[in-house]
């Protein structure tokens, strides 16, 4: 392999993890690609030292004024982009339309809404890398010019190993300390690495961060996130896939059945091959259900010969018993969420209303990126307000309707990041 990323076996969700980063070396083998070297001794004995320093940073931007605090990101990321940066404006209509729907759902709900900066990813590396950063910088400005005060806009970022590869281990540290605690930063292989770094930054671990996201936007804060939670590729890994599974998996005759379901799973031929290439890539769960979110991911990742998304998904549809009524809506949904840029994440959106919505108002900004023209545009905002459970009027223009949540999700996904 190219890389290996520090993730020991924990018997969690993030073993899961495994799956994306066996993926992505192997993609890395095949261009060549080779990353700085990181050696244990280097994250054990560099890295708690430049992480101490960028959480000094952090603590120094939280006591200054807000404003200097946005200055500061914006001259951050244009040096990120290496001089490769679009103008904001910040007079635009999109922009003076987003900051009256604001001061509207405040006025009528008494309550300062939550702003959520919903951003796409484009490219890691090669030409368009330098979008990533344009992009964060322009959701942090739309941020402010929406609120129309001083406010400290807040980014969900990874800030693990995987994440940040392509720097070097002092870079990744001072990146992982400033990120994880100004920001809402989050390490995806937090638990059973063993280095000292993760330890100083405990609230950015994987199973305590979302807390951290809903608690910011439910007090009326202001957040910018990238909508497919990473590249496509992973977010078609790690979110669409498991979100289907648990999909398919409400629709079945064995959902109250674990041990059944199991067996059931282990008599399929298809599933059999999984669990023989697999145990050699990942650490095979013990639960049937987080097994389940494992052969899907593996397939979807195009780690099993012959295997895609579509005919794990089928050979799981026989395998839970869910009736043939419900199998061609399931199987054309997942083959949206695979073609994708950006999955629907209707579990985000679930989270959104339940957590946020229900409590104070919340708008939506999508920070797209283009590739032609290349550029980053701000797109019309949606306001989102409680309608009872798992329900939301959403408000667009002039226009207003009721929505679940999953039709919030598909349609503000499907609108603006297919």
């Amino acid at each position: 392999m190219a890389q290996g990323y520090p993730s020991a076996c924990t018997g969690t969700a993030q073993d899961l993890m495994r799956v994306v980063t066996t993926a992505y070396e192997r993609s890395l083998d095949a261009d060549g690609t080779v990353l700085p070297a990181k050696s244990e001794a280097q994250r054990a004995l560099l890295e708690p030292f430049s992480r101490a320093a960028g959480m000094i940073l952090a603590a120094v931007m939280e006591r200054l004024p807000a404003d200097w605090s946005v200055a500061f990101h914006d001259m951050l990321f244009l040096h990120l982009s290496a001089g490769r940066a679009y103008p904001f404006d910040a007079g635009s209509a999109v922009i003076a339309d987003a900051r009256a729907l604001a001061a509207r759902l405040e006025r009528e709900s008494g309550k300062a809404p939550a702003l959520l900066a919903a951003i796409s990813h484009p490219p890691v590396m090669g030409d368009l890398a330098h979008l990533n950063f344009e992009l964060v910088r322009h959701a942090l400005l739309a941020l402010r010019a929406t609120r129309g005060r001083p406010c400290r806009p807040r980014l969900v970022v990874a800030v693990d190993p995987f994440a940040l590869d392509t720097i070097s281990v002092l870079e990744e540290g001072l990146y992982a300390g400033f990120m994880g605690s100004f920001h809402l930063g989050i390490d995806r292989l937090a638990l059973g690495r063993g280095h000292p770094g993760p330890r100083m930054s405990p609230q950015t671990r994987w199973d305590r961060m979302p807390l951290r996201l809903m608690r910011t936007l439910a007090e009326g804060g202001e957040v910018g996130i990238v909508l497919s939670g990473g590249v496509p590729s992973t977010g078609r890994v790690l979110y669409a896939a498991r979100e289907w599974a648990r999909r398919a998996l409400a629709a079945s005759a064995l959902r109250s059945e674990p041990s059944r379901a199991l067996a059931c799973l282990r008599g399929d031929v298809s599933y059999s091959r999984f669990e023989q290439a697999a145990s050699s890539l990942i650490s095979l769960p013990k639960q049937p259900w987080r097994l389940l979110d494992a052969w899907l991911m593996t397939a979807a990742a195009g780690l099993l010969p012959g295997e895609t998304a579509d005919s794990a998904a089928r050979a799981v549809l026989a395998c839970l018993k869910v009736p043939d009524a419900s199998r061609a809506a399931l199987l054309a949904e997942l083959s949206v969420d695979m073609a994708r840029e950006t999955p629907a994440r209707r579990r985000l959106f679930r989270l959104l209303v339940g957590r946020v919505v229900r409590r104070r108002p919340l708008v939506l900004l999508p920070v797209v990126h283009r590739t032609s023209p290349l550029g980053v545009e701000e797109r019309a905002a949606w306001g989102v307000t409680w309608e009872g459970t798992g329900r939301a009027r959403v408000t667009r223009g002039s226009a207003s309707s009721v929505m679940t949540y999953e039709e919030l999700a598909e349609s503000f996904t499907q609108e603006n990041f297919a």
